[in-house]
């Protein structure tokens, strides 16, 4: 016991299932659901950690992921550990002090494994700043788009901007056909529409096997969705969604550039209206970017509307020279990609 809480690498279920979701910072990103995805994903490795007090009452939670790029030799060299959500904390004293511990014993056990940790807020800093702050992670600007989804559809509509709704419409008008394909089939859609959406940007895509997974623990919880775009009965795009408390969250998609066709703003305007026709609250774009750097991603997601909001990330870097090194392999390896006419939107960004 240490300052009256312990640390502890696994909870009681229903414990555990409790407190993210009542928590008002509480993601899928932080279920025991997602943690099992992540740990029978190849390339992956989640760490969880929780501080109990004497009466098992949890005053901290935190889920990170080690995820490795590069095959060995080269492992360390390429990994890094992400948090997809802000660690989780009770707002009073003790509770930044737990997360403060738990923060220097994830410290610890990675520093020696990976470049760095990157911290992906889904909210505003909130308590858990300070836990972060006290670390020595450091806290860079971040944007974001949100979807309020308890607005009409029809105002939804009206807020994509002239030229989204028209190609929408041109999309429709030459037979681009939307279907919920949350199946197995579904899952090979998507992966090959991703390989080679992210051969093209010469970013490292995670295995199948997350997909897969992801796929057979989340649905019959409700949790997943995956949807294509068809046209002349040939998959053109694909998208997979994550579900909670009422949160659409935009996970991974690709869609291929087909002229007059325009899936990307087809299937992307599907799965906001899908969310509001079933009483969501919002929906996450899954980041948009440095706001100091040109990105055409978050150019696509400003048709729609959404609020941008800027919760900014939070990283460590425990060795500059070896992340120096790490970042000149990576721009080495996007080198050696094949290109290809496909467009990329994803909440894992590197």
């Amino acid at each position: 016991m240490l300052n009256n809480f312990r640390i502890v690498e696994s909870l009681d279920h229903e414990h555990w299932d409790k407190y993210v979701y009542e928590h008002p910072r509480g993601s899928i990103f932080h279920t025991r659901h997602l943690v099992d995805v992540f740990r029978r994903t190849k390339n992956y490795c989640p760490l969880f950690l929780a501080a109990v007090d004497e009466g098992q009452q949890i005053l901290a939670l935190l889920v990170s992921v080690r995820v490795q790029a590069l095959p060995n030799p080269l492992g360390n060299l390429s990994s890094r550990s992400i948090f997809y959500a802000e660690p989780l904390c009770s707002d009073e004293p003790r509770g930044v002090e737990a997360l403060s511990a738990l923060l220097a014993e994830h410290d610890s056990r990675l520093r020696s494994k990976v470049l760095f940790s990157e911290v992906r807020p889904l909210h505003a800093p909130g308590s858990e700043q300070e836990a972060l702050a006290r670390q020595g992670y450091e806290h860079d600007a971040y944007l974001n788009f949100l979807v309020d989804l308890r607005q009409p559809s029809d105002v939804l509509w009206g807020r994509l901007t002239g030229s989204c709704r028209s190609n929408i419409r041109r999309g429709e008008k030459h037979g681009l056909k939307i279907e919920e394909v949350t199946c197995d089939k579904g899952v090979d859609i998507l992966y090959q529409i991703l390989k080679l959406t992210y051969g093209h940007a010469g970013v490292p895509l995670a295995d199948k096997s997350l997909f897969t997974h992801a796929l057979r623990i989340l649905q019959p919880l409700d949790m997943i969705k995956i949807f294509a775009a068809f046209h002349s009965g040939q998959p053109v795009g694909a998208s997979i969604v994550l579900l909670y408390k009422k949160v659409v969250y935009e996970w991974y998609w690709g869609v291929e550039r087909i002229k007059s066709i325009y899936p990307a703003e087809c299937v992307t305007w599907h799965r906001i209206n899908w969310g509001q026709q079933r009483n969501y609250n919002f929906y996450d774009f899954g980041g948009a970017g440095w706001p100091h750097k040109p990105y055409g991603v978050r150019d696509f997601k400003a048709k729609f509307g959404g609020d941008l909001v800027n919760y900014g990330r939070y990283r460590k870097v425990y060795s500059p020279w070896m992340f120096s090194l790490g970042e000149r392999a990576y721009e080495w390896s996007r080198k050696l990609t094949n290109s290809g006419k496909w467009l990329v939107g994803r909440r894992a960004q590197v």
